[in-house]
């Protein structure tokens, strides 16, 4: 996967950036070597509308649930609630 790459790379780099599948995501915030670490993510899920009417693309967060469409679509990594 991936995600393995980061073991090599993770320990140089001051912030690391990602676009990718939520199931790459959840991977990465589950490895030990990212923390304290700025990871900043691109998520990507389906919009329904694009203007935050349907609250189709909200996710959980640390500070309550965000809309992609509205908030995002870069959220730091460590604020998702997975």
């Amino acid at each position: 996967m991936v995600t393995d790459l980061l073991v090599d790379i993770a320990a140089d780099a001051d912030q690391i950036f990602a676009c990718g599948p939520l199931s790459m995501y959840e991977a990465m915030a589950s490895q030990g070597m990212l923390a304290g670490k700025s990871v900043q993510v691109s998520m990507e899920v389906r919009l329904g509308c694009g203007f935050g009417g349907c609250y189709g693309c909200a996710i959980e967060t640390n500070v309550g649930m965000r809309l992609v469409c509205q908030d995002g679509p870069v959220f730091d990594l460590k604020d998702i609630i997975w």
